[in-house]
Parts: structure tokens; C-alpha cells; sequence
């Protein structure tokens, strides 16, 4: 195995929410999220291509069309640099339980099912999100928050 092979297999691979794509696209977050996206280039990132479209949703009020070329090369670096993965069937009819026990954010579903599926540690900062699974019954183990990102940046 190469010496490049070897440090591949040995990074951490994370799988983002929308929330740590925004910046890239010129949209401000929290600062837990911005420190966060500081340890990414240790890290192999993994996406949703509905993450783009939810991320769109919100980039329509926000964002005049003057200023849509910062967008464009947001989009453009997340596909460059991230790798996009896409979630295994059943992870959809996952995610429509989690909408129906009362969590009404698909997506933010979505991603906590094809984390599981894919055995890739969802990277979230919503909180209530995390309570929600939590009270259900549902396992955090595949959940990561910034602060973990932050503590953990000695182990990349």
C-alpha cells in the first residue's frame, strides 16, 4: 500500500450537513460551524447533492443575482474537493419515519439515515436535531458535533 493509500485510509471521513456548505458559497453560519470547517483539510468530506438544493433554498432569499458568481464558485469547490455519496435506498424510507415521529426536516433526516447506512459520522451543529434522536430512541453514535471536531483535530 502506498504511503498516500495509507493516509487516506487513516483520516477522518465525516458526512456535513448543509450548514458546513454554506460558507463555501459566500452565506455566514455559526462560528461553531466556521472553526469546524477549519479542520476539513485534515478530514475526507463527504456530502449529499440534496445538501447543494436545501442549501439553494435558502441561498433564493438571501443572496441577490448580482452576486451569484460567489455561489456558483462555492458550488464548484464543494464538488471539487468534497466527495458526494449517495444514500442507499432504504435510508430514504428511514428518514420519512423520522419525519413522521415529528422531526419535519427531511433532509436533516436524510442525512442521519444515509450516515448510518453509508457508516459515515454525521457532522451536524443543530443540537435539537441530536434531543429529538435522542428522546425517540434513536443512536447519536454515528453523530459528531464541531466541539468533537475541535477536540479531536490532535487525532487526524
Amino acid at each position: 500500500m502506498s504511503s498516500k493509500e495509507s493516509t487516506s485510509k487513516s483520516k477522518l471521513r465525516l458526512l456535513v450537513d448543509t450548514s458546513f456548505l454554506l460558507p463555501a458559497m459566500g452565506i455566514e453560519t455559526e462560528k461553531e460551524v466556521m472553526e469546524a470547517i477549519k479542520h476539513f483539510r485534515m478530514a475526507e468530506i463527504h456530502y449529499l447533492e440534496v445538501s447543494i438544493l436545501e442549501a439553494m433554498w435558502r441561498i433564493i432569499k438571501v443572496v441577490p443575482a448580482d452576486k451569484l458568481d460567489r455561489v456558483r464558485e462555492g458550488i464548484e469547490a464543494i464538488t471539487e474537493t468534497y466527495k458526494q455519496v449517495n444514500p442507499h435506498p432504504q435510508a430514504y424510507m428511514d428518514a420519512y419515519k423520522l419525519y413522521h415521529e415529528g422531526h419535519r426536516d427531511y433532509i436533516d433526516n436524510l442525512l442521519y439515515a444515509a450516515s448510518q447506512k453509508l457508516h459515515l459520522p454525521l457532522l451536524t451543529a443543530d443540537r435539537e436535531f441530536i434531543d429529538f434522536l435522542k428522546e425517540k430512541g434513536h443512536s447519536t453514535r454515528n453523530i459528531t458535533t464541531p466541539d468533537k471536531i475541535k477536540r479531536a483535530r490532535t487525532a487526524f
